[in-house]
């Protein structure tokens, strides 16, 4: 979060046409990203081997063609606008007054190894302040590929229709599911967990009321710009812990946008205290 005083301040509508480039280009990725389905991929790895344990950041083939396909695509639509991606951070200008964050697919180990829980990220910062998201997810509350989108002051979307949060409506169900990464610590009695490998999906099912909560140590920008408009659109809250303690992720520090690394918990309102842990 940014140290920054001023107000949020941001444009309603400028938003909305935001939400809607946003999910075109997520719609596009996602069919771009199932293209590939059945096809040879070429995967490296950003890490290195240690001892004996082997690299565990991926990068494939198709997380680098899907994220030139969306830089390209914003570029033609908003030329001074700033681009922000996983697989071409060091090319980042944060001078714009506008900032796509992307994570062309988001849980590239699950992709690489078939199993069908990632996502295509998209979200936009204006001035540092998350004012549009869309996540395409390849496993959302249908059961079917689709777009969570929302923007600003508006409400939670799927596929271009409002969303009702409320999730499934059970009787009886004791326990909820809440997403934390493997070895994360303080976790409550009540819940159950899972390592679940997609941080912007993750966030779009707490939005969309699948999961109880998500929790992430240390995530990137483009793994939760787009997570940190959906999920006040859904009435729901998104936190980080910084030098300052728990605060509420309505902005972020444009001068460390790139860097920026920081716990985030997003969970339903009667809920977060808990988890804040």
């Amino acid at each position: 979060m940014s140290d920054s005083t001023e107000p949020i301040t941001f444009d309603a509508t400028a938003a909305a046409e935001l939400e809607q480039a946003a999910y075109a280009m997520a719609a596009e990725a996602g069919a771009a990203i199932l293209d590939t389905l059945g096809q040879e991929i070429v995967v490296s790895y950003k890490d290195e081997a240690s001892g004996d344990r082997a690299p565990t950041n991926p990068v494939s083939d198709a997380d680098k063609a899907v994220e030139a396909m969306i830089e390209e695509r914003i570029r033609t639509l908003f030329p001074d606008h700033a681009f922000l991606g996983e697989e071409t951070v060091d090319s980042f200008d944060s001078a714009a007054e506008f900032t796509w964050a992307v994570d062309p697919i988001d849980g590239t180990q699950n992709f690489v190894n078939g199993i069908p829980f990632y996502s295509s990220s998209i979200g936009v910062l204006q001035n540092g302040v998350p004012v549009a998201g869309a996540v395409w997810g390849a496993s959302t509350h249908t059961l079917h590929p689709g777009v969570y989108h929302a923007h600003r002051g508006g409400s939670l979307r799927f596929d271009g229709e409002s969303l009702d949060t409320d999730g499934r409506a059970t009787d009886g169900r004791l326990r909820r599911i809440v997403a934390v990464p493997m070895g994360n610590h303080g976790r409550a009695a009540k819940w159950d967990y899972r390592s679940l490998g997609s941080t912007a999906l993750e966030g779009a099912l707490v939005a969309a009321g699948v999961l109880a909560a998500a929790r992430n140590p240390d995530p990137h920008v483009w793994d939760v710009a787009a997570t940190a408009v959906l999920v006040p659109a859904s009435g729901r809250e998104i936190w980080t812990r910084g030098k300052n303690g728990w605060e509420p992720l309505d902005r972020f520090d444009l001068d460390n946008l790139a860097k920026w690394r920081q716990l985030v918990l997003v969970a339903d309102p009667s809920t977060v205290e808990e988890l804040k842990r």
